[in-house]
């Protein structure tokens, strides 16, 4: 790993129930191996709720663990149309509550491999 940069956890498809277990998993790895962790969403073309809670509880983890989490860039398509329909970001996509601040806050340039 290249000093400086974060983990890179790529999730993307269908990011829903049938992929929590892959998706947790991959997390969880990467959170156990690295101070620094990026997940790039960007390639997410479905999500429910599964995947918020996924989401909230890897920053919980990391935060507990005194180790770094977030995205590469805001949310967009499905994910950022559900995080504002569930009340997480408002119509602007600006947290509404002090959890939803994970999902506008953009990691560093990131290096990896895809979940």
């Amino acid at each position: 790993m290249t000093r400086g940069r974060a983990h890179l956890v790529k999730i993307s498809g269908d990011a829903g129930l049938r992929a929590a277990q892959d998706i947790a998993l991959s997390l969880r790895q990467a959170l156990a191996g690295h101070g620094r962790v990026a997940i790039a969403t960007e390639g997410v073309t479905g999500a429910d709720l599964t995947t918020i809670q996924l989401l909230l509880a890897a920053s919980k983890q990391a935060q507990a663990s005194g180790k770094s989490l977030a995205l590469t860039a805001p949310p967009a398509g499905s994910l950022r149309d559900l995080l504002i329909d569930v009340g997480c970001l408002d119509a602007d996509g600006l947290p509404l509550t002090p959890e939803s601040a994970f999902f506008t806050q953009v990691a560093p340039p990131a290096e990896g491999k895809p979940a």
